[in-house]
């Protein structure tokens, strides 16, 4: 299950952030940023892991670590949990995240396809304190476009218990389903300016798979970020 908002680096507050990460964020293991519309089929599961790398010149980098894991439960839903640990400056936090996605209309040829991925997300904190932060819902799409290239769309909303905040998220991507596989999105909320990325994954066969991905921010100063990942379908 894909997330899709980065953090920013330049405070301690990221850190605080780590659930968003995991419900509307961006360190997973893929090339591709975008929700797809597809769940797992009943027994499916998949196993994702990536690190990611963020930076903002001039400031120490924000490090993600990030493990997802998710099964076919039926009635085309899919269920995954989460964990994710980032630094800073010596700081960390760590956020688990319980994932869902059910699809009502299944992506085919000619016919798009759409369904929910929703989530809750906690976060333990440096005094060791875990509490309920973070939920989300979004509507997701897939449609197949010329070739063997696949176009994906999300808009959803995250609340922040904390804040006592509502965003709006949003992303647009496509990608190719060949063995070497390319990506490129652009996503964001209504609060800062959108990001942009471009992945390449490869396929080794057995449902293993591994991948790059590379993403700035337009808002100033920049925020760069390099993303490596592995996944297991099984």
């Amino acid at each position: 299950m894909k997330v899709h908002h980065l953090m920013n680096p330049r405070s301690l507050a990221a850190l605080s952030a780590i659930g968003a990460c995991l419900l509307c964020g961006n360190a997973q293991a893929g090339p591709r940023v975008t929700e797809t519309a597809d769940a797992l089929p009943t027994r499916d599961c998949e196993l994702e892991a990536g690190t990611t790398r963020e930076r903002v010149s001039g400031v120490p980098a924000l490090r993600i670590h990030e493990a997802v894991f998710g099964c076919g439960v039926g009635l085309n839903t899919q269920v995954n949990v989460g964990w994710a640990r980032a630094t800073f400056e010596g700081e960390s936090a760590s956020g688990y995240a319980l994932m869902g996605k059910t699809t009502y209309v299944m992506p085919e040829t000619g016919r798009t396809g759409w369904g929910l991925a929703y989530g809750l997300a906690a976060v333990r904190n440096s005094s060791n304190s875990l509490r309920w932060q973070e939920a989300a819902v979004s509507l997701v799409a897939t449609r197949e476009l010329a070739g063997s290239w696949l176009m994906h769309a999300n808009l959803g909303v995250s609340h922040d218990r904390d804040a006592k905040l509502n965003t709006t998220v949003w992303s647009l991507g496509v990608e190719s389903t060949d063995t070497l596989a390319l990506a490129a999105d652009v996503f964001g909320d209504d609060r800062s300016r959108p990001w942009l990325s471009g992945g390449v994954g490869y396929s080794f066969g057995g449902g293993f798979s591994a991948s790059v991905r590379v993403a700035q921010q337009f808002d100033q100063p920049r925020v760069r970020s390099v993303s490596v990942g592995v996944k297991l379908v099984f």
